[in-house]
């Protein structure tokens, strides 16, 4: 069974993007797309079980609504996709890291998605991509359909993960994948092209350039790089609850500044 692509929602415009994206990757990708959106609410007398059944059904309306709109939304942007709604209580992050461990690929825009109390600006995507158990991709900027997968690569685990997602993208869509390794101080040379070229005898059919630039911040490269990109693809050094705190500075950075989609592979 393949897993299904989950995308968060809060019912902003980047959101609206994220879910018509997040529908595209479902269609190429197979299996089904689940819209998701997390509720919180502040006074415990407000939780819709401390309510009679119509009441509460009045509270959760809203939410509903908006993913209702979402559905839609993906329907409209890819004709015959299958689409589960689904709404939890509590806080988006940590519902969304539990999402995760079903699904094949988790998607959101680059502010939250809950409500106005439910997710500070940002902290939700950060969060998630340092904890999640699935690649996350958080949808910024504009994709160029024409343009390559980028894939920031060194020599560490973290991009054997992003190279498998990004050559996996790139064979599905028909497109050519570009690995860029940029450096500042000590030695360009290293392991990167022998690891790409091993996954490019895996997926023949995709035609690979290995790029090597020399910058101060691999996040600032691969932020330039992403204009005319469809996707950013790096993988993640580190893990845990905090927001950004042990993503990695080039996740962070591009989370921030990237003027297409980013995947961070875990």
């Amino acid at each position: 069974m393949i897993p299904p692509v989950v995308v968060g929602i809060d019912g902003s415009p980047q959101s609206s993007a994220a879910v018509r994206w997040a529908a595209a990757q479902t269609r190429s990708r197979g299996g089904g797309l689940v819209v998701f959106r997390a509720e919180v609410f502040d006074d415990p007398d407000l939780l819709p079980h401390r309510k009679p059944p119509v009441e509460a059904e009045l509270l959760l309306e809203p939410g509903y609504r908006l993913l209702r709109r979402a559905a839609d939304e993906a329907r409209r942007a890819v004709p015959g996709v299958s689409v589960r709604m689904c709404l939890r209580l509590g806080a988006a992050a940590g519902l969304l890291v539990e999402q995760s461990a079903e699904a094949g690929l988790l998607v959101l825009g680059p502010s939250g998605v809950g409500g106005m109390r439910g997710a500070v600006t940002g902290s939700v995507p950060l969060s998630v991509a340092a904890s999640a158990r699935c690649p996350v991709a958080v949808v910024r900027g504009r994709a160029d359909p024409a343009g390559p997968v980028v894939v920031g690569v060194d020599d560490s685990g973290g991009s054997e993960r992003a190279l498998a997602f990004a050559f996996e993208t790139a064979e599905t869509h028909g497109a050519a994948l570009e690995a860029v390794h940029a450096w500042h101080d000590g030695n360009r040379e290293n392991g990167v092209p022998e690891q790409v070229a091993a996954w490019s005898r895996k997926h023949p059919a995709v035609p690979v350039r290995v790029r090597t630039v020399r910058a101060r911040s691999a996040a600032r490269a691969l932020a330039g790089i992403s204009r005319g990109a469809r996707v950013v693809v790096v993988g993640s050094r580190g893990r845990g609850p905090v927001a950004g705190g042990l993503l990695g500075s080039t996740g962070n950075g591009l989370l921030a500044h990237a003027a297409c989609p980013v995947v961070v592979a875990r």
